[in-house]
């Protein structure tokens, strides 16, 4: 399974920086760090938005330990 994970990411790395070659050649430097930053800040905003899956579990009171007064 550890293989197949890196694989996958070494195939989607090449990938990525095969499109970010091909795409400064066609589209131009400038036009690349437009859509570069564009695509970033929508991650970016997208994280911050996203909701949690699952609600979080309401925190449960401590209980305290009493000391018995021995006489």
């Amino acid at each position: 399974m550890k293989i197949n994970k890196t694989l996958g990411f070494s195939f989607a790395t090449l990938g990525f920086l095969a499109l970010g070659y091909f795409g400064v050649q066609y589209f131009g430097r400038n036009n690349m760090f437009t859509i570069a930053a564009a695509v970033g800040g929508a991650g970016a905003i997208s994280y911050v938005l996203q909701k949690p899956s699952q609600p979080e579990a309401p925190a449960t009171p401590i209980k305290t330990q009493r000391r018995r007064n021995k006489l």
